[in-house]
């Protein structure tokens, strides 16, 4: 669950309509980016990438230590962990070189951490994408293009977080940090220097921009989420309130 809270009250977007988001940004990527071959199959992995959350983002849980939802930066590691792996066999039952590539996805994710539950998880997870690219036979070159494909996939799963993490109208010294500096690993994308790619919202208007854009033309996403109250988490619990609230969306352009 992606979550910012507000003063009186949190506001919730689904990490599924988040990748919904991610498939709107593919779509629209310069074509110079895009890859011939396994396109759809590319397309179909952006799309579903975080499968794996739609059971945990529909019944959101609350974190007893300091009293807040628990969003996708902080949920509980060996659940997360079990949630991944369900994601990635839900996609390899529908195109197995989406599951490739979204088993590639969640390994980066943890790449990082030290602990034995993500060195298993890693670990695991080398064995499914060395089983299915054998049984998709895949060549060499294939095999290599997985990693340029890896960083599209990563430049739009960013992108979507950045419009759905920020608040629109905020400064930008006041985003989260992790968009401090522009997207990681995006300096690829960008045509027009070595530095990556950075994101800021027009003062006063529902729109982005960036320092150079990796987009075809100007297009609207929709922003669909929850807001629930604090004191009605206090009074019947989160997952009741959060049930019980409408689904409300606002769009924004992306320049």
């Amino acid at each position: 669950m992606i979550i910012r809270e507000e003063l009186d009250q949190y506001l919730f977007i689904t990490q599924h309509d988040h990748a919904y988001i991610a498939g709107e940004m593919f779509s629209n990527l310069k074509k110079e980016f895009l890859p011939s071959k396994h396109y759809e199959s590319l397309k179909f992995a952006i799309h579903q990438h975080d499968r794996a959350w739609v059971i945990p983002d529909s019944h959101p849980l609350l974190d007893d230590y300091t009293g807040k939802p628990y969003s996708f930066l902080n949920y509980p590691e060996k659940l997360k962990l079990q949630f991944y792996k369900f994601g990635i066999e839900q996609v390899n039952m529908a195109n197995s070189y989406a599951a490739i590539l979204c088993s590639l996805h969640y390994c980066s994710l943890v790449k990082n951490n030290v602990s034995n539950d993500c060195k298993v998880f890693v670990e695991k997870e080398k064995l499914r994408q060395k089983h299915l690219i054998n049984k998709l036979k895949l060549s060499q070159n294939e095999v290599e293009i997985l990693d340029y494909q890896i960083k599209i996939l990563n430049l739009c799963d960013n992108i979507a977080l950045y419009v759905c993490m920020t608040q629109p109208n905020i400064r930008k010294d006041y985003e989260h940090p992790m968009f401090e500096k522009g997207f990681e690993n995006s300096d690829f994308f960008n045509q027009s220097g070595y530095r990556g790619i950075v994101p800021m919202f027009i003062q006063g208007k529902l729109k982005v921009k960036f320092n150079y854009s990796p987009f075809e033309h100007h297009f609207d996403v929709k922003i669909i989420y929850k807001t629930v109250t604090k004191s009605l988490i206090k009074e019947i619990g989160l997952a009741s309130a959060y049930q019980q609230a409408n689904s409300s969306y606002y769009a924004l352009r992306i320049t």
